[in-house]
């Protein structure tokens, strides 16, 4: 009995970590997605506010529950903070804790958090600039792909095969469809390729749904015509996470199903 108690306490204060790692990370990804199309440090100046310039007191950087306490006000000049520094603190929270429940603690689970990580990034990124960093996304390439075969070296190959394909896959579409895929793009396939291996099969699959879905729905309300540019990498960062947490799942399960 004591065993079944420790075990469950350990297991519990590894989401708790996951949930809250998730919440800081994902206060430092805000930073990332505003200096870095910018061109700005990530360190200094340290965290200010855009309209007056002063600095973030401590217990208001607190993430989600700093912008509450603020009620998405700056505490000097009380201009509007956008809803969206605590929305993505709360997803990086979630998306932790997902993974710490599928994998557990597990050396893949860091991986899982990195990845995560800059999923939520590039997005970000993509929503406001149309651009995926080749400064965020190739590193992180180089070293998912390191990780991956550190962590399975017997299937070294899948992953470089992966990502590699997964590449090639959007570089044909690319050059067939210019418009509505770019080359930041490729570069993030490679990514989800060199860290999911097979499951990228799924990951590009949910990517392609979604954003189909999400182009006819813009589409046909009216919010977006065929001449705008909806940018592409959110639906791969999409995939990407579904791929990470259900990818074996749904390959094992198309697998049985079509033999």
């Amino acid at each position: 009995g004591s065993l079944v108690g420790s075990e469950m306490c350990i297991r519990d204060s590894l989401y708790v970590v996951s949930l809250l790692l998730g919440l800081i990370i994902g206060s430092f990804l805000n930073v990332v997605a505003y200096r870095v199309p910018k061109k700005e440090s990530l360190i200094r100046p340290g965290s200010h506010c855009p309209s007056c310039g002063h600095a973030v007191r401590w217990h208001d950087n607190v993430p989600v529950l700093g912008w509450l306490a603020l009620r998405g006000r700056c505490r000097d000049c009380q201009a509007a903070i956008p809803v969206r520094y605590p929305v993505v603190e709360g997803l990086t929270g979630l998306l932790f804790l997902a993974a710490a429940l599928v994998i557990g603690w597990a050396p893949r689970l860091l991986l899982a958090w990195a990845f995560f990580a800059v999923l939520v990034a590039v997005s970000l990124i993509d929503l406001d600039y149309f651009i995926i960093p080749d400064k965020i996304v190739l590193p992180s390439a180089a070293v998912g792909l390191a990780a991956s075969v550190l962590l399975a070296p017997q299937r070294w190959w899948q992953y470089l095969v992966s990502g590699l394909g997964a590449a090639l896959f959007l570089f044909v579409v690319a050059l067939i469809w210019p418009g509505g895929m770019g080359f930041g793009d490729v570069k993030l396939a490679l990514l989800l390729g060199f860290v999911l291996g097979a499951d990228v099969i799924v990951a590009m699959f949910a990517a392609f749904l979604m954003g189909g879905i999400v182009g006819v729905l813009l589409l046909a309300t009216g919010r977006r015509t065929r001449k705008d540019r909806i940018p592409f990498g959110p639906f791969l960062a999409g995939g990407g996470i579904i791929g990470c947490l259900a990818g074996a799942h749904v390959l094992t399960w198309y697998v049985g199903l079509i033999g």
